[in-house]
């Protein structure tokens, strides 16, 4: 079963989460080159094949390149992205979508979805902060496109309890996260309809081809695998605090002067 964008997810779907595509070299392990990144698609229509299984392939942030090379790449295999966009960076931020572009995204048949409205880090947030990352870009992306929006990806993969309670309340009806594998179905909470959870394999130029196979397979060795890794971050990530985490993985793995990073 090939992917969609639909916004209607099973728990047997599997999703890539993508950020970046260029043709030369950069030092960002989020960046793939256009041929890697067919490569990855053929990998997993082939993977699926014959299976009564789907994958759904998701874009974060709203880099120039994701008109530029991803969805041109999606269109040729007869495929459609999901693309998660901050949406005060539409139009405003060098190397990233304007709003034609995100309309003619849209036009082509591909999915948009909110990633906040300055990628902030949701738990962080005070209540007030979170009404303009959630509601805020949510109204954006409507006004803009003419057609209603209810999904998010979560900046950074950070999300808890309450930014889901946040994420209903602004209307989302599905909010995507960052650990491979994890499926949490739409619940109702007292009167409040819970969004469904999905989770995502952030796809990194050193990934390798099993990983792709075996995670649009739906194996579940490549899926414990890549979960393992994930929670092994996640300590990581607890240790040193969420600040000097991403300090430290933006200046070692993503190619940003220490002194540039947030």
């Amino acid at each position: 079963m090939s992917a969609d964008c639909k916004d209607e997810i099973r728990s047997d779907t599997h999703v890539f989460a993508y950020h970046e595509i260029h043709d030369a070299a950069v030092n960002d392990v989020y960046c793939i080159t256009p041929e890697l990144f067919l490569h990855h698609l053929w990998t997993m229509r082939n993977a699926v094949a014959g299976r009564e299984r789907s994958f759904v392939v998701t874009f974060d942030d709203g880099h120039e390149s994701n008109r530029r090379w991803a969805a041109p790449i999606l269109e040729v295999m007869n495929l459609r992205g999901h693309f998660f966009l901050p949406t005060t960076w539409i139009g405003r931020r060098r190397g990233f979508i304007d709003w034609n572009e995100v309309r003619t995204l849209v036009s082509h048949g591909h999915q948009v979805g909110s990633h906040s409205a300055t990628h902030a880090f949701l738990p962080a947030c005070n209540q007030l902060q979170m009404y303009e990352e959630l509601a805020g870009s949510r109204i954006a992306l409507e006004d803009q496109l003419g057609r209603e929006v209810t999904s998010i990806s979560m900046p950074g993969g950070r999300w808890n309890e309450e930014v889901l309670r946040a994420c209903a309340m602004a209307g989302y009806k599905t909010v995507y996260t960052s650990e491979p594998g994890y499926f949490r179905p739409s619940v109702v909470d007292d009167v409040l309809r819970m969004p469904t959870v999905v989770g995502r394999f952030a796809v990194q130029r050193r990934t390798s081809m099993p990983a792709i196979q075996g995670y649009a397979r739906g194996g579940a060795l490549t899926t414990e695998w890549l979960q393992l890794a994930y929670k092994a971050r996640s300590g990581v990530k607890h240790l040193l605090g969420d600040q000097r985490y991403q300090r430290l993985w933006s200046h070692l793995f993503r190619g940003v002067p220490e002194q540039e990073v947030l």
